[in-house]
């Protein structure tokens, strides 16, 4: 199985990546291939049309655009910004709509240097899940003082919080699988 995790800040010091490489490491681990898309390192430009409607998509776009067709399922980790989803987040699903998305599992991880970790962002990308006519897992990784609970490498320090991990990625991957039958 190959999970693409997009990783939505594109802030200086950002925290939230720390989720992203957290996940990927856990996913490893499980044996399970999974790659990081760094939305700070895709130069998107403002939005004007979709990939599909653009005349002449850039390299990166293109590559891209394969690496989500190639994707069995996705995990979206966006920091919580005044009670929402990262912009690049919402940019990009829209950029891309929803051919490479649609009819596949999408985990939502969030996160706040908070206590509540992002619960405002992550109902909101489940609702941003459905219109790409994907299918969000019930379960949600809300990720509160994550600076605390994750070193900048993505080592989990909190050994509660890596209880919360494992029953996410468990039923992430139990729910995956199912899906690809």
């Amino acid at each position: 199985m190959k999970i693409s995790i997009i990783s939505s800040s594109t802030r200086k010091g950002r925290v939230s990546h720390r989720i992203a490489l957290m996940l990927q490491n856990q996913l490893t681990e499980r044996g399970v291939n999974a790659e990081i898309i760094d939305l700070m390192h895709f130069d998107m430009g403002r939005f004007e049309e979709t990939f599909a409607s653009k005349d002449q998509p850039t390299t990166q776009e293109k590559e891209v655009y394969q690496k989500l067709e190639a994707a069995d399922g996705f995990i979206f980790v966006t920091p919580e910004y005044n009670g929402s989803i990262s912009s690049g987040l919402k940019h990009f699903i829209d950029f891309y709509a929803k051919k490479p998305f649609e009819k596949k599992p999408i985990g939502v991880a969030t996160g706040s240097t908070g206590m509540m970790g992002g619960t405002r962002a992550a109902h909101q990308l489940q609702l941003n899940i459905l219109a790409c006519f994907a299918f969000p897992i019930p379960h949600m990784l809300l990720s509160g003082q994550m600076d605390k609970t994750m070193s900048e490498d993505g080592t989990i320090l909190d050994e509660a919080y890596k209880g919360k991990v494992d029953f996410f990625l468990n039923a992430y991957v139990e729910f995956a699988e199912k899906l690809s039958r």
